[in-house]
């Protein structure tokens, strides 16, 4: 970010925006795949339930399953990007609120010379 981003205040209202979006794309996407993750495990555990001998065995093929495993580092993925874009929208936040408390201070010090 270049300075004149950083006093900027449209331009930073604008960058807060469109982090917030991300934000909660993010997370919606995060949420879906974790939302999903017991139905995954109930559908692979049903594809095996033929051709094992319990139901017991039939969910830990389930949850050995190439198609669960590549699931659930889907969700570490979506929740890792989700943490990084909660990460960046909230620095941002914290950035405009010092830049609000230095020109209020700036302002402050003008008045009392």
């Amino acid at each position: 970010m270049s300075e004149r981003e950083l006093i900027d205040s449209d331009r930073m209202y604008a960058k807060l925006l469109s982090a917030g979006n991300d934000y909660a794309d993010k997370k919606a996407a995060y949420n879906a795949l974790d939302a999903v993750t017991k139905s995954v495990l109930a559908d692979k555990t049903q594809d095996y339930l033929p051709a094992s001998s319990s139901r017991a065995e039939a969910e830990m093929r389930a949850l050995s399953s190439r198609e669960y495993r590549d699931h659930l580092a889907n969700v570490a993925d979506a929740h890792k990007a989700y943490l990084r874009a909660e990460v960046l929208y909230r620095g941002l936040q914290t950035l405009i609120e010092l830049r609000r408390s230095e020109e209020s201070t700036r302002r402050a010090e003008i008045g009392l010379r």
